[in-house]
């Protein structure tokens, strides 16, 4: 049985705590960029019921309208989730004839904003006010500026 040599003991403790210090690293690393990350992105929030358009690939022949692939629309829907599989995974409710998985992720989902979300509920009535007077006071300065062949004359004006 060969004896264990110190030197190839000591060689492998020092390795293994390298691997340890390395794997420290890169855990600090890995959090610190999430960190940097989380500040931009907005939280995802969705539920079941809600209605997302389906972003389409390029190259898709599954979801092409036409002969030409490149110049078919960008999103296809708008579908209803069906059921949140996880904080990122999604499956919509997709036709049967559509031939494509109905499990999606969030990236390739955009919201639908339909119609009636858009429209104001009541009508905002603009009045004009007698108050201020939009009438020149003086003329402060005046300049022309050459734009191509044309000389534009601009005014300085105060207002009352």
């Amino acid at each position: 049985m060969p004896k264990k040599c110190p030197i190839a003991l000591e060689f492998l403790a020092s390795l293994q705590e390298n691997l340890e210090i390395a794997k420290a690293k890169m855990q600090q690393a890995t959090n610190r960029a999430k960190e940097y990350v989380d500040r931009k992105r907005s939280p995802r929030v969705s539920k079941e019921g809600d209605r997302f358009f389906l972003q389409v690939p390029t190259r898709s022949t599954s979801l092409s309208t036409g002969k030409c692939t490149k110049l078919s629309p960008r999103f296809c829907g708008p579908w209803k989730i069906v059921k949140k599989l996880s904080d990122v995974t999604y499956q919509l409710e997709v036709p049967p004839d559509c031939r494509v998985h109905p499990v999606f992720h969030f990236s390739k989902l955009r919201k639908y904003i339909s119609k009636e979300d858009n429209l104001i509920e009541a009508i905002i009535s603009l009045q004009e006010t007698d108050s201020i007077d939009h009438s020149p006071y003086r003329i402060l300065n005046q300049r022309q500026n050459l734009l191509r062949n044309y000389v534009i004359q601009e005014y300085l004006v105060a207002w009352r």
